[in-house]
């Protein structure tokens, strides 16, 4: 693994916009009867009669997918200036690899949010996520 100037402590800001991302996608949808007798918190904090997780207004779903996008953003900077203060990048790598990063970052993330490209949407048992 490349990096560590920072302790690696960049990734804590990728793992936050994946569950703000899992959040976005969760909403308003069924929770699988797996997780709902797994976790005795989802017994014990919802009606029984409603096995949905919480839903949210459309302003605070755009909201959440722009801190997804703003999240992902600064994960990259961080990484790139990581490497580079490590001695992994040079200066001139270090703005290569970051142009390119941002590149990709804005063909996934179109509009600069967050959105949903594909209608399907399935539960990962494995990993207790729901995938698009």
């Amino acid at each position: 693994m490349s990096g560590g100037a920072f302790d690696y402590q960049q990734y804590h800001i990728e793992e936050i916009a994946d569950e703000i991302e899992q959040e976005i996608i969760k909403a308003g949808r069924e929770i699988p009867q797996e997780i709902w007798t797994k976790n005795h918190w989802y017994a014990s904090s919802f009606d029984d009669s409603d096995r949905t997780y919480p839903t949210y207004e459309r302003k605070t779903i755009d909201i959440m997918k722009r801190a997804v996008y703003v999240l992902r953003m600064a994960y990259i900077y961080a990484k790139r200036v990581d490497w580079m203060l490590s001695g992994d990048d040079s200066e001139e790598s270090l703005a290569k690899r970051l142009d390119e990063e941002l590149r990709a970052l804005k063909a996934k993330y179109p509009g600069g949010k967050y959105t949903f490209k594909e209608k399907d949407v399935y539960y990962d048992k494995e990993c207790e996520r729901f995938m698009l």
